[in-house]
């Protein structure tokens, strides 16, 4: 493993810790209804989850930023937001797939 490579799989272990500690900024601000708040945390995701080879995730954090921009009723963005939670939830399985790719 190079130099850049081992640097890039520090970086994506840090993001992924990040990722599933956001899950529960997720939870809570779907069960309030903090929509802002929910916005900005899928707007970190969506930005690192595609680099990291999170597309899914990424994909999920974009559609649930839009949703909120584009002002989708409670109930859409409450679905929006479990299908971005069940995201989350298989990171490690990505990240495993990820390493043993490497």
């Amino acid at each position: 493993m190079s130099d850049f490579q081992a640097r890039m799989a520090a970086l994506r272990e840090r993001f992924v810790a990040q990722a599933l500690s956001h899950r529960e900024t997720i939870a809570a601000c779907t069960r309030d209804g903090s929509w802002a708040e929910l916005s900005e945390t899928c707007h970190v995701l969506a930005g690192g989850a595609g680099m990291f080879g999170f597309a899914a995730l990424g994909d999920a954090a974009r559609d649930v930023e839009e949703a909120i921009d584009n002002g989708l009723d409670e109930i859409q963005l409450r679905a929006l937001a479990a299908t971005l939670l069940d995201e989350a939830n298989r990171l490690p399985e990505g990240l495993n797939s990820i390493r043993t790719r490497s």
